[in-house]
C-alpha cells in the first residue's frame, strides 16, 4: 500500500510528462473533430430528395388520419386542451 502511495505521489510531481500526455490527448481529439466536421459538411440527402415520389408517398402514408392516432405517433400533450 505504501509503495502505491509513493508511486502515486511521484507521478503527480512530474508536470512535464503530465502536460505532454494532456497535449497529445487534446491534439488527438482535435484531429478527430476536424474529420467529423468535414463529414458533417457533406449532404446526407440530395437537394431534391424530399420531392421525389418515394418520399412524397411515405409522407402521404404517414399523414393518414388512422395512422396519426396510433401509439407513438402523437405528441405527449396533443390530447390535452392547453388553451
Amino acid at each position: 500500500m505504501i509503495e502505491y502511495l509513493q508511486w502515486l505521489i511521484q507521478k503527480s510531481y512530474q508536470p512535464e510528462q503530465r502536460d505532454k500526455a494532456s497535449q497529445e490527448r487534446l491534439t488527438k481529439i482535435n484531429e478527430g473533430s476536424k474529420d467529423l466536421k468535414e463529414q458533417w459538411k457533406m449532404p446526407v440527402k440530395t437537394a431534391f430528395h424530399w420531392k421525389g415520389k418515394r418520399a412524397q408517398a411515405k409522407f402521404a402514408y404517414d399523414s393518414q388520419p388512422g395512422l396519426k392516432k396510433m401509439a407513438g405517433r402523437r405528441g405527449p400533450y396533443e390530447g390535452y386542451n392547453l388553451d
